[in-house]
């Protein structure tokens, strides 16, 4: 094989292994409006799992909380509206954002 065709397959190479990466690690951001159901604080950190209130059927999902006094203002049976973030090689879904629904920030 010649010097051209090796360049050009591993540049070819590079641009596809690089697009795959892009896909695989790009995050996915969420919004929307949710009831908390139950709060949980275990070894790992803190957990909200959350019911998205706009649905016509329960979906159940978990968001994990890095920062405690946010989850500690949270309550449980309360409707907030929260951002999280995910990405495609995890099933995390982190909180990014959560602000009281229905309330004037005003």
């Amino acid at each position: 094989m010649n010097k051209r065709k090796v360049v050009l397959f591993s540049l070819v190479g590079v641009a596809l292994l690089g697009a795959l990466g892009l896909y695989w690690f790009e995050p996915t951001t969420t919004t929307m409006v949710v009831e908390v159901v139950e709060k949980d604080s275990d070894g790992e950190g803190q957990t909200l799992t959350v019911n998205n209130v706009m649905w016509y059927k329960d979906i159940l999902l978990t968001i994990h909380v890095k920062d405690l006094s946010v989850w500690n203002l949270v309550q449980q049976d309360e409707q907030y509206s929260v951002t999280y973030v995910n990405y495609r090689y995890s099933e995390k879904n982190n909180l990014k954002t959560i602000g009281v629904f229905g309330e004037d920030n005003a």
